[in-house]
C-alpha cells in the first residue's frame, strides 16, 4: 500500500499558502483596498485564526488531518475495474510523488487526474475511500491554477454531477467537502452551472446554514468562493439565502464566522439588482448590531465596505433607506469615533470618511417620521422619543395611512409575530396613539384586526405589555379624544 500521509496543516502544493494569500488580496481589491501592507496584516491575522480553528474546533479540518495520515492505495479499486488504467497509473504516481513534483504531474496528466476523481466518485460507495478522494480534491483545488486546469480538462458534468450526488450521502465530512470543492470549480469555470444543478446546489447549501456550528464555517467558506461570481448572486438571493445568514449573525458566534458570513453579504452587495432587493431584509440593521459589538478591524472593514455599496450601488431612494437604517441603529456615533483614529490602511480610512460624510448629510435631512418608519420596518421597536411625543403624533398621524397603511400593517405584524415584549408593548402603544390622533383610526384598526390582537395581550406574561395593551384598548373605546379632554377640564 502506498502511504498517503501529509503533516497537518500542509497542503499538497508548496505554493498553496502564497496562492491563498493572493486570493484574499484580490478579495479586498474588489472593494478598493489596495494598500498592500494593511491587507497583508489582515490576511496574517486570518491565517492565524484559521490555524486555531483547525487545531481544535473544526471537525472538517480534524478529519482531514486524520485522513492525510492514514495509508491508502488505489490498487483494489483498479483490480475491481472501478477505475481506468490511466486513472490508476496517475493515482499511483501521485501518492508516491514528492510534494514539489505533484503540480507538474497534474499539469502533464490533467485528463488522468480528472478521470481518477470522476471514477472514484461515481463508482465507489465506501465512505472511507470517498473521504480520501474528496480530501485530495479539496487540497488540489486550494490552488487556483490547478482548479482552473481541472475545470478546463473536465468534460461537461464529469466532476460536478458526482459532487452533487455526494451532497445527499449520510457522511457529513464527504458532503461538506463536496460542497466546498463544488464552489471552487464553479467559481473558476467560464460556463454558468446548468439551472437544475444550480438550484440543487443552492438549495442544499442554503439549507445547511442551519447546521451545527462545526460545519457552518465550511458552508460559509464555500459561499464566499461561490458568490465571487456575479452570475450566482441573484440566484442565491432568489433562493432565500439572505435570511439564514442574518439569523446566524443575530446569534453569538465567533468573529471568524461573522467575517465569513458578512463577506458573503458584501459579495451580494456588488450586484445592483440584488442590493436593491436586499432592502426587504434588515441587513443594515443586523450589520449595525455587529459593528457596535466588534473590535476586530477585519470585521469592521468588511461591514463598512458593504455599507459603502449600500450607498453607492442602488437607486437614490433605496440608498437613502439604507442610510436611514444605519443612522437609526447608531452607526454614526461609531463612525464619529473611527474617523478620528489614525490607521495605516488609507483605503479603510477613505471608506470611514465617505460614510461619515454621507450619513451626517442624511442625518440633517432626516425627518422624525423617516426615522420612525425605519424603526418600524426593522421590527426592532424601542422606546425612542418619538413614540411618546404628542407633537410627533399630531404632525405625522396621517402618514401612517400612506402606501395602503404600510406602517400600520407592520405594527400589527409585530403583535402577531414578535417574541420581544418591548417591541410588542411599543407597537400596542403606537396603535393606541394612532386611534387617539386620527378621527377614523378606530375603523382602520378594526379592519386590520389590530383591536382583537391588542385585546388578547391583556393577559400577557409581561407587565409592560399588559399595561400598554390596556391603555391602547381604552383609547380605542373612546370615540372623541378632544371631547373627552374638554369634559375632563370642565369637571376639574
Amino acid at each position: 500500500a502506498h502511504v498517503f500521509a501529509l503533516q497537518f496543516g500542509l497542503i499538497i502544493f508548496s505554493q498553496t499558502a502564497l496562492n491563498k494569500s493572493s486570493h484574499r488580496v484580490e478579495e479586498f481589491k474588489m472593494a478598493g483596498y489596495q494598500r498592500l501592507t494593511a491587507v497583508m496584516s489582515s490576511v496574517q491575522e486570518e491565517e492565524q485564526q484559521e490555524k486555531t480553528v483547525s487545531a481544535g474546533f473544526n471537525k472538517i479540518a480534524l478529519t482531514a488531518q486524520e485522513i492525510r495520515q492514514k495509508p491508502f492505495s488505489f490498487r483494489d479499486y483498479y483490480k475491481n475495474q472501478l477505475i481506468s488504467d490511466c486513472a490508476y497509473s496517475f493515482g499511483d504516481k501521485f501518492l508516491n510523488a514528492p510534494q514539489e513534483e505533484r503540480p507538474p504531474l497534474i499539469k502533464r496528466e490533467a485528463k488522468a487526474c480528472v478521470e481518477l476523481f470522476a471514477n472514484m466518485m461515481t463508482n465507489v460507495r465506501k465512505d472511507e475511500a470517498l473521504r480520501v478522494v474528496l480530501t485530495l480534491m479539496s487540497d488540489v483545488t486550494e490552488d487556483a491554477e490547478m482548479t482552473d486546469l481541472l475545470v478546463k480538462t473536465a468534460e461537461g458534468e464529469q466532476l460536478t454531477r458526482p459532487l452533487l450526488n455526494i451532497l445527499y450521502r449520510n457522511d457529513n465530512y464527504s458532503k461538506f467537502q463536496a460542497c466546498l470543492v463544488m464552489a471552487r470549480l464553479a467559481s473558476c469555470s467560464r460556463e454558468v452551472m446548468q439551472t437544475d444543478d444550480l438550484n440543487q446546489y443552492l438549495g442544499w447549501t442554503i439549507s445547511q446554514l442551519g447546521s451545527q456550528m462545526d460545519y457552518l464555517e465550511c458552508v460559509s467558506r464555500a459561499l464566499m468562493t461561490f458568490l465571487k461570481k456575479d452570475c450566482y448572486r441573484a440566484p442565491f438571493y432568489s433562493a432565500n439565502g439572505v435570511k439564514p445568514i442574518l439569523d446566524i449573525l443575530d446569534r453569538r458566534i465567533t468573529f471568524q464566522l461573522q467575517y465569513q458570513l458578512i463577506f458573503c453579504l458584501w459579495m451580494l452587495s456588488f450586484n445592483v439588482s440584488v442590493v436593491e432587493r436586499m432592502k426587504e431584509f434588515p441587513v443594515a440593521v443586523v450589520l449595525c448590531d455587529v459593528l457596535r459589538s466588534t473590535n476586530r478591524e477585519k470585521v469592521q472593514r468588511v461591514i463598512l465596505a458593504t455599507f459603502r455599496n449600500f450607498i453607492e450601488k442602488p437607486s437614490a431612494a433605496i440608498a437613502e433607506a439604507y442610510a436611514t437604517d444605519m443612522i437609526h441603529f447608531k452607526s454614526v456615533p461609531i463612525l464619529n469615533v473611527l474617523v478620528k483614529q489614525t490607521r495605516e490602511d488609507t483605503d479603510l480610512q477613505d471608506d470611514i470618511e465617505f460614510l461619515h460624510e454621507k450619513l451626517n448629510i442624511s442625518l440633517q435631512d432626516l425627518s422624525s417620521y423617516d426615522e420612525y418608519a425605519a424603526e418600524v420596518k426593522s421590527g426592532r421597536l424601542e422606546w425612542s422619543p418619538v413614540h411618546r411625543s404628542e407633537k410627533f403624533w399630531r404632525e405625522n398621524v396621517m402618514r401612517l395611512n400612506e402606501k395602503d397603511y404600510e406602517i400600520l400593517k407592520l405594527l400589527v405584524a409585530v403583535l402577531e409575530q414578535s417574541q420581544n415584549p418591548k417591541a410588542i408593548a411599543v407597537a400596542s402603544h403606537d396603535l393606541g396613539e394612532y386611534v387617539r390622533y386620527y378621527p377614523r383610526g378606530k375603523r382602520v384598526i378594526e379592519s386590520l384586526g389590530a383591536k382583537t390582537l391588542v385585546m388578547s395581550l391583556v393577559n400577557h406574561g409581561n407587565s409592560d405589555v399588559r399595561m400598554q395593551a390596556l391603555l391602547a384598548i381604552q383609547k380605542m373605546m373612546v370615540q372623541n379624544w378632544e371631547y373627552l379632554g374638554k369634559q375632563l377640564e370642565m369637571q376639574a
